[in-house]
């Protein structure tokens, strides 16, 4: 068993959260539970809590400030969580940011692209930041530039590329130290229809190889071709979880449409 920290006064007993906390680390890869987080006198998450999987592809969806966003960058050891109890690979995001982020692979929805480099130098300078030496980080720069279909514009500067290769950039960014979880915010913004079938396979293919993916959208379609289950957030909180499978038209809108001229 993990041990648990109470981050702050006020929420439940630790003794409590020990004897409900699942936290298997071979299991899943994230595990959040009760997790709070307030932003003044307003509460971005209350309680929520979820788990992700390894080995599958997890999707959070809800409407714009329902919390995703606030999540992931809890996730990321970018934001501490005010209470609740929160695991990444086995480690606590607040006190263990190191181990985490070495297992992390994450791609928030603002880019972050240094645009006087080329996209060859950027994703380099990534992998040095992970300690590759020169040689093993050019070799995954190119093998990542391939992968995401940027070979062209390898040694472009990045200012010149469109927003969807800028996406694709940002993407090979995250999965430069080939990380076991990837926790990806609004990735579909910005990429055309086959850049989204690329995606889509991409990221299926990391969950083939094991690799924990949960992926934020406001859209419920923008999932469904990528995500195995899918868990719903609103105002703050876990509101349904299911299988993607099984969602069938419960969540799609129903028209109806009538001839005006009866002929």
């Amino acid at each position: 068993m993990l041990p648990l920290r109470q981050t702050a006064p006020g929420g439940r007993d630790p003794l409590a959260l020990r004897e409900s906390f699942p936290a298997d680390p071979d299991e899943y890869a994230i595990v959040a539970q009760d997790v709070t987080r307030w932003f003044g006198q307003v509460p971005a998450l209350r309680r929520l809590s979820i788990t992700v999987p390894y080995g599958r592809v997890t999707g959070l969806v809800g409407p714009n400030g329902a919390g995703k966003t606030t999540l992931l960058l809890i996730l990321a050891t970018l934001l501490a969580p005010d209470e609740g109890v929160v695991r990444v690979a086995g480690f606590d995001p607040v006190t263990q940011p190191a181990r985490v982020r070495a297992s992390l692979g994450w791609m928030p929805d603002t880019l972050g692209v240094y645009d006087q480099l080329t996209a060859r130098e950027y994703l380099c300078f990534f992998a040095r930041t992970h300690r590759m030496d020169r040689r093993v980080a050019s070799a995954r720069a190119a093998e990542l530039l391939a992968t995401l279909h940027l070979e062209a514009f390898a040694d472009s500067p990045v200012h010149v590329l469109s927003r969807g290769q800028k996406q694709r950039l940002a993407l090979a960014r995250a999965l430069v130290h080939r990380p076991s979880i990837l926790l990806l915010d609004e990735p579909a913004s910005g990429l055309d229809p086959r850049a989204r079938i690329e995606l889509r396979d991409l990221l299926r293919d990391l969950a083939a190889s094991g690799t924990a993916v949960l992926v934020s959208s406001h859209i419920l379609t923008e999932l469904e071709a990528i995500a195995d289950e899918v868990v719903f957030v609103a105002q703050g909180q876990t509101v349904d979880e299911r299988h993607v499978a099984a969602l069938g038209t419960r969540h799609r809108p129903t028209w109806r449409v009538r001839a005006i001229d009866p002929a």
